[in-house]
């Protein structure tokens, strides 16, 4: 009877397991009591669908997409060194919710970028310490600065651990 309940138990959990094909990428899921599915590992990049993903769930009023003159004019980001971008901002009447994701074009260009994305953290924060709305002045004290994928990445929002996992479902981590 020992026998036949661990044989049981073994075609149960081989059976869990099963490989898929999806889109010519192998993809392997897991069905157990949870229904807990893997995601994929993503092999392209996604920014823009990355950034709409993060921005489901900020119910922040005021958010807005910046283009290169914003970016020029209002963070002080040398464009000329970008090969695209995808940024969304708020006001900051409201209280903050930025993201930057920044593809340079020239990886030797991350440094110059990086110390622009630094010093857009820092002006924020020091525009939010004495008109501290939501939590805006500790937002930007922790606003991450990461690369990722080719790309470089701000993000000052208030979930930044529901924010970075976007970022690692649309942007590959190699």
């Amino acid at each position: 009877m020992k026998r036949y309940c661990i044989l049981v138990a073994a075609l149960l959990l081989l059976a869990g397991c099963q490989k898929q094909e999806a889109g010519g990428q192998a993809v392997t899921t897991v069905t157990n009591a949870g229904a807990v599915a893997l995601n994929p590992i993503v092999t392209v990049a996604d920014p823009a669908a990355a950034i709409e993903k993060i921005y489901e769930k900020v119910d922040i009023e005021d958010i807005l997409e910046a283009d290169a003159r914003d970016l020029s004019r209002i963070f002080s980001i040398d464009t000329g060194l970008l090969e695209s971008s995808f940024v969304r901002y708020a006001s900051g009447k409201f209280g903050i919710a930025d993201t930057f994701i920044l593809k340079p074009k020239d990886p030797a260009d991350i440094p110059k970028l990086r110390e622009q994305l630094e010093q857009v953290k820092l002006s924020t924060a020091k525009e939010c310490e004495h008109f501290d709305i939501y939590n805006s002045y500790e937002i930007a004290q922790n606003g991450q600065i990461f690369e990722q994928g080719g790309y470089l990445i701000l993000l000052m929002v208030d979930e930044s651990i529901g924010a970075r996992s976007v970022i690692d479902l649309y942007i590959p981590k190699n």
